[in-house]
Order: structure tokens, then C-alpha cells, then sequence
């Protein structure tokens, strides 16, 4: 459990780490911070967390590793607290500036993470950006796809941005629409479970619906492939236990008969 004494620090989209764990304030202090993310805090009893100077060269004893690897190593409530300093801090980094006036902002007196402008008092807050994630079922078979960016060569659920106005039944709808030509039955969504994700700075919101009509279709731009697959033909290769997405699959598994382990 990360503490007041922890700092999360990154260079670029990497987690720093001192002799292979998380460094104290005091180890973090050694490093250049860039202007663009000064210390914060994650609130009481949370972490401090940084950014350091993209071109800094590490001193002895200092290392780099991905936020995916970070909570494959450290478990899933370090990755939490990791994802919740990697959202201030990339916010931050985006938020130096006033969109209205253009003046350097400032810490809001009175907020803990907001940011006003002392020219025109335009004030921001930390964006969080609302996803829905699905796992959508026919006839026992669970709808896996896989994204023509993906460089693992994994299968998993599908997953989108919601829009402007829309809600997450909406937004449910309209992807697996989008992206493999496939009708949900919106009476048959069921939200399940959330989950804040770093990438870039999402809140993932996972829910369950049943197949209503259409042939699959990958999209072709975002999707390559996608199949409907039974429980003893999960792919291996799926999301790990630290993602929403792994969380859908492996309880898809546990609730028809299948492998519920899986890494």
C-alpha cells in the first residue's frame, strides 16, 4: 500500500523505480522534476508523486519500467494508487496553460488538484474520461476481438470512449455496432464494475449484455479480427487480473464451467 512516504515518479509514459521498488521522498528528491509536474499528493496517507525531466539521464541504481509492467509486478491496489498519480500528474502536464486567456495557472486556494488562472480565474479540474467496456454473450459463447494496433496479439472485450450526451447503454450500443456489426439487446446491458485506467486518464465502466442480431464484421480500422469463442476456446493470451478487461473474461470463465485461473 503506497503511503505519505511513497513518490510515484515518471519520465515520459515510464514509472521510475530505486532499486527495483518505489523510491521515498527523499531518494525521489535526487532526480530534476520537470516544471510540469512539481510534487502533489494523491490526498492524506497518499502517495507524492512527480515528473521528471524527459532527457534527465538516471543515476546508478535508478530504472525505468512500463505502468502495464509496473502493475504486473506490483499488484493491483499499487497499480491503483500508480494509475491515480499517472492522471494528476499527465493532467498537469496538459493543464500549465489557460485555454481562455492563456496565462500560466495556478493552484486553486482551497482545491486539492484544481488549477485557476490568476488573469481571468478560468478554473480546471482533473479530466477523467468515462469508457465502456463489454462483454457481450450468445448462446453461451463470449464475443472476443482484437485490435488491429494491438502488437500482443491478444484477444479481449470490446471498449470505447462514451460521447458528448450519450449514456453508457448508449455508448454500449453504438461500439459493438461500430466495430463488428453486431446488435446488443439494450434491455439485456448490465452495468458491473468500474475501474480508473491511465490510459490516458479513463474511468473504465465494465458491463455485461446478451447478443440481439447481426453476423460479426470487424470494422477493419479499429478491429482486425473477432469470434465468438466457448469457454474451452478462451484464448490464452487474454488481459491480465490487474485490468477490467480480464476481470469480464475471467468471470465470463467462472460462471459457465471454465478456467477462472488464468495469469
Amino acid at each position: 500500500m503506497l503511503d505519505e512516504n511513497t513518490a510515484v515518479l515518471f519520465q515520459g509514459d515510464s514509472v521510475l523505480l530505486f532499486q527495483g521498488r518505489l523510491p521515498d521522498a527523499a531518494e525521489a528528491g535526487q532526480l530534476p522534476l520537470s516544471d510540469s509536474g512539481p510534487f502533489g499528493s494523491l490526498g492524506p496517507a497518499g502517495c507524492v508523486w512527480g515528473r521528471v525531466e524527459e532527457g534527465a539521464k538516471l543515476p546508478a541504481g535508478w530504472s525505468a519500467v512500463s505502468r502495464r509492467a509496473f502493475g504486473e509486478q506490483f499488484g493491483r491496489e499499487d497499480f491503483q494508487a500508480m494509475s491515480a498519480a499517472w492522471g494528476l500528474a499527465d493532467w498537469h502536464r496538459q493543464a500549465r496553460y489557460c485555454g481562455c486567456c492563456g496565462a500560466k495557472m495556478e493552484p486553486a486556494p482551497g482545491e486539492q488538484h484544481a488549477m485557476k488562472c490568476p488573469n481571468c480565474g478560468h478554473t480546471l479540474f482533473p479530466v477523467i474520461c468515462p469508457a465502456m467496456i463489454v462483454a457481450v454473450e450468445r448462446d453461451g459463447k463470449l464475443l472476443l476481438a482484437m485490435n488491429r494496433r494491438n502488437r500482443l496479439n491478444r484477444f479481449s472485450v470490446l471498449a470505447g470512449f462514451l460521447e458528448v450526451g450519450e449514456s453508457i447503454e448508449d455508448a454500449v450500443v453504438r461500439e459493438v455496432r461500430e466495430e463488428v456489426n453486431v446488435e446488443v439487446d439494450r434491455n439485456s446491458i448490465q452495468y458491473l464494475y468500474s475501474q480508473y485506467w491511465p490510459f490516458p486518464r479513463s474511468l473504465m465502466l465494465a458491463c455485461r449484455a446478451r447478443w440481439k442480431s447481426g453476423e460479426l464484421r470487424p470494422d477493419g480500422v479499429e478491429i482486425g479480427e473477432a469470434h465468438w469463442f466457448a469457454p474451452d476456446e478462451i484464448p490464452a493470451n487474454i488481459p491480465g487480473s490487474i485490468t477490467v478487461a480480464g476481470w469480464l473474461i475471467r468471470d465470463f470463465l467462472a460462471r459457465h464451467g471454465g478456467a477462472a485461473e488464468r495469469r
